[in-house]
């Protein structure tokens, strides 16, 4: 299987680059890991990898950034990525924010700054493997279909 895409959305450079180390060093044999200083950075970097047929399989926004908010964000994302992990980091913790990315953009986690690696590494590596095992059950289920194809018009 080739490499998924794992996106880092920060305005924080400082954050969003020890973010980036830290997922390179635990995720980077199966995964690119990008950034994005704010939302808008991250939606045209997504357009991108989605027109180039990659996969974004991981999203790490912040919520509170300039502009659009990573709560708002991750509700576009998940319009244009449904199955895509999504996870909301924050250091001024807010339930509102956080039940919004539930409600409207799939969020998978809600992760506090400063975070724990070790248990986002954890947290990350099953939720990869439930999205790549959802990816091979699709293809599965599409090979299914084409061969049921085939057989029904070879009985016709």
């Amino acid at each position: 299987m080739s490499k998924g895409y794992i996106i880092c959305v920060d305005d924080e450079i400082s954050v969003l680059e020890t973010l980036a180390e830290q997922l390179l060093a635990r995720f980077g044999e199966s995964h690119i890991i990008e950034t994005a200083s704010s939302a808008e950075e991250a939606l045209s970097l997504i357009d991108e990898i989605i027109s180039s047929n990659d996969i974004v399989e991981l999203i790490v926004s912040d919520q509170v950034m300039p502009g659009m908010k990573g709560d708002r964000f991750l509700e576009q994302v998940h319009h244009r990525l449904p199955d895509a992990i999504k996870i909301l980091l924050t250091g001024q913790a807010g339930l509102d924010s956080a039940i919004y990315a539930i409600n409207n953009g799939g969020l998978s986690r809600y992760v506090e700054k400063p975070w724990n690696i070790e248990e986002l590494s954890k947290d990350i590596k099953d939720l990869l493997d439930k999205f790549r095992q959802n990816l091979e059950n699709q293809h599965l289920i599409q090979a299914l279909n084409r061969r049921i194809i085939e057989l029904e018009s070879q009985q016709q």
